[in-house]
Formats: structure tokens, C-alpha cells, sequence
């Protein structure tokens, strides 16, 4: 019996890299179709008990199946050995069972995450299947048979999690609608992944006849055949959320076949699941078509050995119903068994009892006698069962559409550019690299997969795709407002996957990490692996001095770029402490650790170095920088320290400063009136409640009082108002500046006091009128008197009217006097002492005494002598430097001068010149900077002339 155990004449053979003669096939049940990985078990038998089973295990082998058409056709079986198993062995005689699997099987082994960037489905395919080169014994093979490879889209991002790489190279295709199968041939067989039914190739026997069940016949032939339908879902809708485009892109497909019945699926697959409408649709066809694919199949059975998935052939006989009989092998279960003699086959059962695996085919053959080449009544060497579709149904694999599900979230490392502190785009995105993420810069120090399309673990901008950011103050994200902060290059981030999805991870957050040292800043490890920072608390509780608090510190603490990595730069700082009974809240801009610039702080106010809190210094509000400072207000600013009692105060409420506006302008009005009725007003001043003064106060007081719409004090005028309870203290070791473009009023209920250390200077282009009134109002005055002092405690004291006259007037007595020297009375025309109708008249060098009474002269001695004169040198008035002067000289019909005659000139520029003329019939001097027009009134037919003090005789001569 051993010397019979050769494969010479037999119906199955199997070879393996030991050779065609050292196992023999007994049985085989093996299963392949499209979309599904076959797979052969085989039993065999040899003469070798001893045969190390890892010198087959993942080695090549080939099964083959004489045909019908002779023993030089064969049907060719080609894989790896996948498991090998000593079955039983007696007297010389040992039983294996071997499985024959493709070599995707050794992909379905492995488990592994990865990244892929900006590649289509059948690069990512070519990149998975192609890094499976060389691993041992292995030669992959694969081929692309689509209809236009251009058609599938670049994915920005595609991740493989936790699959193995078959799982994850079998999603992929079920995700596009692409379908596989495998083609063999004795060297090698080849994985095809195809699109459609273009790539399926004619059977061996193109054409099976359909016979009765026990028929003899010398061709293979088909002796079962059953027809299949179910109602189905027969429209397809899907949308799904593009965030780029802002659009819920739909896309939709529908079966003619829908039995009357629309049976509809809506489907949303995920955020931004296809790339546009035209791919959506694709999709959604190619998922009616895998429904269509189960709606209705045919399941035949019998003993055609050529039968093979993906292949076409036509049914010939009663059984085909329709108006084809052409189909697609989808599926084929092969029932396989030796051709050993009766006598071979009774000692071996003898020697080894009956194989598991032929009992398993026997069970699936009890009804079936169809018999190849032998008695009826014997069992059939070979017979299978198949599946197929009308070859004019498009085929599509029904396979799971579901990505790995991400359960939680996930950390990841903020990557950029090298030497970049933060990488981002227009639309505030972030790229990121996770810790399962395998390469040169790591974080696992792991090496990468070395196949290409995987970016690996570069640390670097090409880590990843671009990733959304969550709004991190507040869940706010409006068109062009909403927050914003950005995690920066090194942060470990928070991150989140929208419904679970791999391939669409936000940022919802970042994370402190590390291990932060006890009483100082940053972390023991500065850094880590790849791009991974070591970023420590802020404001962390300590242990000692300022750092012990109990973590009262919150806020936010911003870095000046170029320091993202290491903490150590500028940055501004919001901080609120909520320290028990010492609250405060600070808002500061450092520019460098411990400096501050500028800080707002409010409440208990207390330095501050990082997370120490130092002593205090004070409570309330603090204002500082070490710049400049601009407060600007454009509908009014009020600065008041009246305190604003609860809850019930208002922001512009200026009822006080209002009260003293009010009672200033009465003030200023009665003192006006008072000064008026003394004859101390100025020419053609107005009333006093018609004085710019008076009307200031008033619009003042109005803009205090006013109200918004709301009823709340809000100023109708963009007015600056001071104003203090116990106070106002201005003070500056330079200069101070109060200048107006109209009217300053300064009033005050009781003393204004100007004190100079050296000149104090009052100049005005109008008038100025002092006037006094009253008594002092408060006894504890160190002066009580009342009226007009001005003294001069050293110096002169100088008193001019340089182009008019000056009056001293009082109602008691007028005292001049001079204690250590004399009183001098000068004039250039004349001087005349009166009283009572007696005066003294000195005039052009003569000195007359008029007295309707006696006129006595007493002394101790009088002397007349001859002539004699004394001169007095009369101060010279300088004249402002005008470039146009003149005056008008008025003379009677004989040409004499006029005198004291009133007249008034009017000049272009709204001046008005009253007076009289003098002894030569000469008005005042009329001056202007500029080319005026003048005209003078006067009562009498006159003539006169103009006397210029100009060179241009247009102003010469009038």
C-alpha cells in the first residue's frame, strides 16, 4: 500500500516546496469568492510521520484538478500554507491536515495604526499591499481592473487604527465600492481589485448544460439550480456635512425593481464623507447595487471543476428562466476527493480511521450520486455549489461600511514647521501628531512601517492633515467673531473624533503635562520625543513663602511667540485670585518675566511673580504703565470720587458736579449784574446771562443733566467732567497748560488765590474788569476789609492806558502820595486841577488860576521872578508791529481843526473805534495786520483827511 501513495494518475495533486511525492491529497473542501479570501483544507496523506511542520507552515503550495478536458488540463489552486496539524499516523502511514490561503492572509495577522496624507484609495492600496514585499516567502502580487482610476478622490486623511493591514486594505475597498478576487496560476496567484463587470473573464466551459440529478454524462455539468429574490431596499439616500463648503451634500439612488414597494434607506455617513456630489452619487449607486446583488441570485450545484469566481458562463437547459442565461460565478464551494482505490481507501480508514474532513463532505454528498467516470452508486470524485447573478447585474461586495470606532478621546502632539513656535492656516487650523504614530521623531521612538504613502512620525508639518480647533473661551464661532486661542507647536492637545470617526479628529483642548518642579517654574524634563514640549501649570500652589496658596490663582497667561517652547518671554496675563477676603483681579502686560509694562488692577491689590503671591499695596483700582497712557471718550467721560452707593448709582450720574455747575453760572450771573449796576461792565458787553461765560455753564449743566433713551444719565456731549467731594489737587514740578478756543470760567463760593514765585501775567485782547462787591463771608478771614488792593512790595508799579484815557474815581477821598519821594502829574496838552469851580490850569507854558472865590497864597517868603520852564519826560508807548496804520484828521469849512468831536470807525473786520478827536482834529491810529476797508460817522459836513503811517500811498491820503 505505501509504495502505491503516488500522485502520478490522480485527480488531485499537491505540491509543495518538498516536492510533488511526499503528500498525498485524500480529500479537499475549499471555498473562494469575490470579495472574500479563499480558502483550502486539504487532508493528506505520507509515508512520513516525522515531517517538521514549520518547514511548510507559510510556504507556497500548489493544488491542482485534472478537468474534463484531460489529464494535461488542469485547474490550478495556488496559496501559502496557513496550518499544518499531524492528524494521526499508524504503521508507517500519517495523516495531515493542511489549510491553503492566499498571502493576504499573512496581512490579516498584523495589528497597526498609521497616518495616510493626501493619497487616493488605490495609492493607499499600493502602499499597504507593496510594504508586504520581501516578508519571507512571500511574492505579492496584485492588479488594478477599474473602469477610470481618476475617478477616486485624494483623501486629505486616511487612517488605519488599531486593523490589521487586510482589514483595514478591505475597508477601504468597501468604502469606494471596489471588489476583489484572486486568479491563479502554478507559480503564484494575483489579488484583482476591480470596479466593474468589465474585468470578470469567460470560464474555462463557457457553457454548462443543465441535466437531470444521476444523469451520466462524459462533460461536466450542472444538476441543481434554484433562483433567489427578497425585497430589498431599493432607494439609497445619503448626506452628509461638508464644513468647507457649508453644504449637507445629498446624493441619492434608486432600483426600476422596486416591486412596487419604494423602500428607502437614508443613510448619513459622516462629516465630510465624500469628496463632492459627483462622488457622493457614485457611492450611492454602488450601494444600491450591492442591495441589488442580494435581491436577487441564483445557487446552483454540480460537477463543472472549472467553475471560478469572477468568471462569466451560460446555462443551457430547462432550467434557465429569463431572457439570459448568461451569469456570474460569485461564489463556489468546492467538495473534493481522490481517486483512491477501493482497497487503498479501506486500509488507510483501517490504519487511520475516516478523516474529519471527508465526514464533513460526505454529509454535504449524501443526496448527490453524480458520479465522474464511475458507477452511479459511488461517491463523487469532485462536485461543488455556487452562487451567481445575471451577468447584466453590476456586482458589488456587501461588506461593512463602518470605520473603527475611536471610544474617548485622545492626546496629541501640536506639530509645526522646524523652528516654527506655531503652524497654522487661514482658518485657524492645527496639525497634530499622535502617540501611536511610528517614525524617525516619534514619541514611541518606534520605527516607522518603511512603506511608502505613510507620513510616519516626521515632528514636523507633515505629521498630519489639517485639524479644526474648538473655540477654547467660550463655545462661540460666528462669522468673523466668536474666540480665539491657538494651541502653538510642542502642546499636548485634547483631542476628540466626530461620531467616533478615525478620520475626523477636532481639537476640543489642551493639557498641561510633565513634572512641574515644587517651588519655581517649568518642568523637571524640558522636552520630550519629537515635537513634545514639557508645559507645566501656571499659577501652580507651591509649598513656601509666596508660592504656598491653596491654587487661589485662575486665568489666562498668554507667551510672546518667539518663547512658545519655553516659557520664559513676554506675555500678558488676566488673573483673578480668589484668595478668602483678598480678591482681586488683574489684567498686566509683561515684557519679560517680572517686568510689568502695564497692569489694570482691581480690588485687594497685591505683586505678583508667577503663581507667588507677594505683599500687598492697597485696595481698589490701579492704573500704571510704563508708557503712555490715552483715555478717550467720544460721548464724554466723567471722573468723579463720589462714591456710588449698592447697586443704585448710574455710570454717568453727575448730580453733584451738575448742583456746583449751576450754582457757579448763578454765581457768575449775579456778580455781572452786581458789577454792571457799578458801571464796571465793558463796552457793548451783553447781559449777564447772555455772556459766552454764562451760556457755557449752561450748556454744561445741561449735557450733566441729560438722558439717554433708556432714562439713564448719559452726557448728550462729548464733555470731560472732574469732579470731587473733598477736592482737586493738580500738581507738576514743570509747566501746566488750561487753554480754551472759546471761554474759561474759573468760580469759586469763597477765594481764588494766584501765588507766583516770579511774574504773574493777565493779558487780554478785549477788555478786563475788576470789580469787588461786598464783605468777607466768613469772620475767621485774616482780612476783612473789602475793595480793590493791589501793592507792590518792591518793584514799581505801572498803571497805562496807551491809547486811551485813564480814570480814577472814588466816591470818598482820592489819596496819592509818595512816602520817600515825590509825586509827579505830567502832560503833554495840559493839566487842570479843580474843585468847587476853583482850578489850576497849566497849558502851553502858562499857568492860569481861576476861583469865583479868594485865591490866597501863604508863605514865609514869595518870590516872582522871570520866565522859566521845567521838562517831563513823558513815557513812549510802543506800537504793535502792523503793517497797515492810519488816522483820520477832521477839519471846519476854513480848515480848521475840530475838537472833542465824537466820532466812530468801523474797520472790515467787525472793529469798532469810539472817541473824540484832539486839539489837532486827529482820531486815534488804526492799525491792522492786514488790508482792511474803514469808514468813520460823524454828525457834520466835514472835510478830512487821511494821515498814513504806511509807504503805500493807497492808505497815504484819503
Amino acid at each position: 500500500m505505501l509504495d502505491r501513495l503516488t500522485q502520478d494518475t490522480r485527480l488531485l495533486r499537491l505540491t509543495t516546496p518538498q516536492g510533488a511525492a511526499q503528500l498525498l491529497v485524500e480529500c479537499v473542501r475549499g471555498e473562494e469568492a469575490i470579495g472574500k479570501p479563499f480558502a483550502f483544507d486539504i487532508s493528506t496523506l505520507s509515508t512520513d510521520a516525522a515531517i517538521p511542520l514549520k518547514s511548510l507552515l507559510g510556504q507556497p503550495a500548489l493544488l491542482e484538478l485534472v478537468t474534463a478536458a484531460g489529464p494535461e488540463a488542469l485547474r490550478q489552486f495556488h496559496g501559502h500554507i496557513t496550518a499544518i496539524e499531524l492528524s494521526g499516523s499508524n504503521g508507517g502511514l500519517a495523516r495531515y491536515a493542511v489549510r491553503l490561503e492566499p498571502w493576504t492572509a499573512f496581512l490579516a495577522q498584523n495589528r497597526d495604526s498609521r497616518v495616510f496624507q493626501d493619497l487616493s484609495v488605490c495609492d493607499i492600496l499600493d502602499a499597504v499591499l507593496g510594504s508586504w514585499q520581501g516578508q519571507g516567502t512571500l511574492v505579492p502580487e496584485w492588479r488594478f481592473e477599474l473602469a477610470d482610476r481618476a475617478a477616486y478622490p485624494k483623501r486629505s486623511l486616511c487612517t488605519q487604527y488599531q486593523e490589521s493591514d487586510w482589514a483595514f486594505a478591505e475597508r477601504l475597498m468597501a468604502e469606494e465600492g471596489l471588489f476583489y478576487y484572486f486568479e491563479h496560476r502554478s507559480d503564484g496567484h494575483v489579488l484583482v481589485i476591480a470596479d466593474h463587470n468589465g474585468a470578470f473573464q469567460a470560464n474555462a466551459q463557457a457553457a454548462v448544460r443543465f441535466t437531470q440529478p444521476g444523469a451520466v454524462m462524459r462533460e461536466d455539468s450542472m444538476d441543481r439550480w434554484r433562483m433567489q429574490a427578497s425585497l430589498l431596499t431599493s432607494e439609497v439616500a445619503l448626506q452628509s456635512w461638508d464644513y468647507r463648503t457649508l453644504d449637507q451634500r445629498a446624493a441619492s439612488a434608486a432600483s426600476v425593481d422596486d416591486g412596487g414597494i419604494p423602500l428607502s434607506a437614508r443613510d448619513v455617513p459622516g462629516a465630510y464623507a465624500y469628496s463632492g456630489r459627483d462622488h457622493g452619487q457614485r457611492l450611492a449607486e454602488r450601494r444600491l447595487q450591492a442591495l441589488d446583488v442580494a435581491r436577487k441570485n441564483m445557487t446552483g450545484a454540480g460537477t463543472v471543476r472549472s467553475m471560478a469566481p469572477a468568471t462569466r458562463f451560460s446555462l443551457q437547459g430547462e432550467a434557465v428562466t429569463g431572457d439570459s442565461g448568461d451569469f456570474i460565478v460569485t461564489r463556489v464551494l468546492h467538495l473534493m476527493h481522490n481517486n483512491l482505490a477501493a482497497q487503498m481507501r479501506s486500509n488507510i480508514q483501517r490504519e487511520l480511521g475516516q478523516a474529519a474532513l471527508q465526514l464533513l463532505n460526505d454529509s454535504d454528498l449524501a443526496e448527490s450520486r453524480h458520479a465522474v467516470g464511475n458507477a452511479i452508486a459511488e461517491r463523487p470524485l469532485y462536485r461543488n455549489r455556487i452562487d451567481a447573478i445575471e451577468a447584466a447585474q453590476p456586482y458589488r461586495s456587501a461588506a461593512p461600511w463602518k470605520r473603527p470606532t475611536v471610544q474617548g478621546q485622545q492626546t496629541a502632539i501640536v506639530v509645526g514647521p522646524s523652528g516654527a513656535p506655531i503652524h497654522t492656516d487661514r482658518d485657524h487650523r492645527v496639525k497634530v501628531q499622535f502617540h501611536w504614530q511610528r517614525g524617525d521623531n516619534s514619541h514611541s521612538r518606534l520605527a516607522p512601517s518603511l512603506q511608502a504613502g505613510d507620513t510616519g512620525a516626521p515632528a514636523d508639518d507633515s505629521a498630519g492633515t489639517w485639524v479644526r480647533v474648538a473655540t477654547p473661551l467660550a463655545p462661540i464661532a460666528g462669522a468673523n467673531w466668536g474666540s480665539n486661542t491657538l494651541p502653538r507647536v510642542g502642546q499636548e492637545v485634547l483631542v476628540d473624533f466626530l461620531e467616533g470617526d478615525i478620520d475626523r479628529p477636532v481639537i476640543i483642548g489642551a493639557l498641561y503635562n510633565g513634572d512641574g518642579q515644587a517651588d519655581a517654574q517649568h518642568n523637571k524634563v524640558g522636552a520630550g520625543t519629537g515635537a513634545a514640549t514639557g508645559n507645566a501649570p501656571v499659577w501652580f500652589p507651591g509649598e513656601s513663602g509666596g508660592h504656598a496658596h491653596p491654587a487661589s490663582l485662575s486665568g489666562l497667561k498668554s507667551q510672546a511667540m518667539q518663547s512658545s517652547q519655553a516659557g520664559s518671554g513676554a506675555y500678558s496675563q488676566l488673573v483673578f485670585d480668589d484668595s478668602p477676603g483678598q480678591s482681586r483681579v488683574a489684567l498686566q502686560r509683561h515684557a519679560k518675566p517680572h517686568q510689568g509694562t502695564a497692569e489694570l488692577n482691581l480690588g485687594h491689590l497685591r505683586h505678583q511673580s508667577d503663581n507667588q503671591r507677594l505683599h500687598a499695596v492697597g485696595f481698589g483700582a490701579e492704573l500704571k504703565t510704563e508708557h503712555a497712557l490715552a483715555l478717550r471718550s467720544g460721548q464724554g467721560m466723567l471722573l468723579s470720587t463720589h462714591a456710588a452707593r449698592g447697586a443704585s448709582g448710574n455710570v454717568l450720574d453727575a448730580r453733584s458736579a451738575q448742583n456746583q455747575v449751576e450754582s457757579a453760572r448763578q454765581l457768575q450771573v449775579s456778580l455781572t449784574d452786581q458789577a454792571k449796576t457799578h458801571k464796571a461792565d465793558l463796552p457793548k458787553q451783553k447781559e449777564a446771562d447772555k455772556l459766552p461765560v454764562a451760556q457755557g455753564l449752561q450748556r454744561t449743566a445741561d449735557t450733566l443733566s441729560a438722558r439717554a433713551n433708556g432714562g439713564a444719565p448719559a452726557f448728550d456731549a462729548p464733555l470731560l467732567q472732574v469732579d470731587s467731594p473733598s477736592g482737586i489737587v493738580a500738581v507738576t514740578p514743570a509747566d501746566a497748560l488750561l487753554a480754551s478756543e472759546t471761554t474759561s470760567s474759573v468760580t469759586a463760593n469763597q477765594d481764588i488765590n494766584f501765588a507766583a514765585q516770579a511774574n504773574l501775567l493777565h493779558s487780554s485782547a478785549g477788555g478786563i474788569s475788576l470789580f469787588t462787591y461786598g464783605k468777607a463771608t466768613a469772620k475767621e478771614k485774616p482780612n476783612q476789609e473789602t475793595g480793590l488792593h493791589m501793592h507792590a512790595a518792591s518793584g514799581k508799579y505801572s498803571s497805562q492806558s496807551q491809547d486811551a484815557a485813564t480814570k480814577l474815581t472814588a466816591d470818598k477821598a482820592v489819596t496819592v502820595a509818595s512816602i520817600n519821594a515825590e509825586v509827579n502829574i505830567a502832560a503833554k496838552q495840559h493839566v487842570l486841577l479843580t474843585t468847587q469851580g476853583a482850578a489850576i490850569r497849566i497849558e502851553g507854558g502858562n499857568i492860569t488860576l481861576n476861583a469865583p472865590g479868594k485865591v490866597e497864597f501863604k508863605a514865609s517868603k514869595k518870590e516872582l521872578a522871570g520866565p522859566g520852564s521845567s521838562e517831563y519826560e513823558l513815557p513812549k508807548f510802543s506800537r504793535p508791529d502792523m503793517k497797515f496804520a492810519q488816522r483820520f484828521q477832521l477839519l471846519d469849512t476854513s480848515g480848521l481843526p475840530l475838537k472833542e468831536e465824537p466820532y466812530t470807525i468801523y474797520v472790515a473786520d467787525q472793529q469798532e473805534i469810539r472817541g473824540k478827536t484832539n486839539a489837532q482834529g486827529l482820531t486815534s491810529l488804526v492799525d491792522t495786520e492786514h488790508s482792511e476797508s474803514t469808514y468813520i460817522i460823524f454828525d457834520r459836513d466835514l472835510q478830512w483827511v487821511c494821515e498814513g503811517d504806511s509807504d503805500d500811498e493807497d492808505h497815504a491820503h484819503c
